[in-house]
C-alpha cells in the first residue's frame, strides 16, 4: 500500500469518509461480496463510477455488467444526466464492456497518460 498516491490509501484506510456522499453497491453469494462499485454524488448534474471489481473466481457471470446496471438505474433515480468512467487504456476488457453498456470514449478529465475517459448519458 505504500506505494500508492494518498487518495487510494485513503481509500482504503477510512472509506467511510472518503465514499460517505457515495452509493457503494455489493455483488454478494450468500454472505461474501464477490464484485463492488461506487457511484460518486452527483456534481454539476453527473456522477462518476469508481473502483468497479469482482473477484477473480466469479468473472464472466455478469456481475460487472448487473454493478454497472444498478449503478445506471440508481444515476437515473437520482436525476443526473449523465455517467461517467475512466479506465486505463490496456483494459481492453473494460472498455469494451463500457462500450456494450453505451459508454463512449469522451475528452479527458483527468491528464494522466494513457487513461481513457467515457461517459454515458441518462
Amino acid at each position: 500500500m505504500d506505494g500508492l498516491p494518498y487518495h487510494y490509501r485513503v481509500e482504503i484506510t477510512d472509506p467511510r469518509i472518503v465514499f460517505a456522499d457515495d452509493i457503494v453497491l455489493l455483488a454478494l453469494r450468500g454472505d461474501t461480496a464477490v464484485g463492488c462499485l461506487v457511484v460518486t454524488a452527483p456534481v454539476d448534474g453527473r456522477s462518476e463510477v469508481k473502483r468497479l471489481w469482482t473477484a477473480p473466481a466469479f468473472r464472466g457471470r455478469g456481475i460487472a455488467s448487473s454493478l454497472v446496471g444498478a449503478a445506471l438505474a440508481h444515476a437515473a433515480e437520482i436525476g443526473v444526466s449523465a455517467v461517467r468512467l475512466s479506465v486505463w487504456k490496456w483494459r481492453e476488457d473494460a472498455i469494451a464492456l463500457y462500450e456494450r453498456l453505451g459508454f463512449t470514449v469522451t475528452q479527458s478529465w483527468d491528464e494522466r497518460d494513457q487513461l481513457v475517459c467515457m461517459e454515458r448519458s441518462i
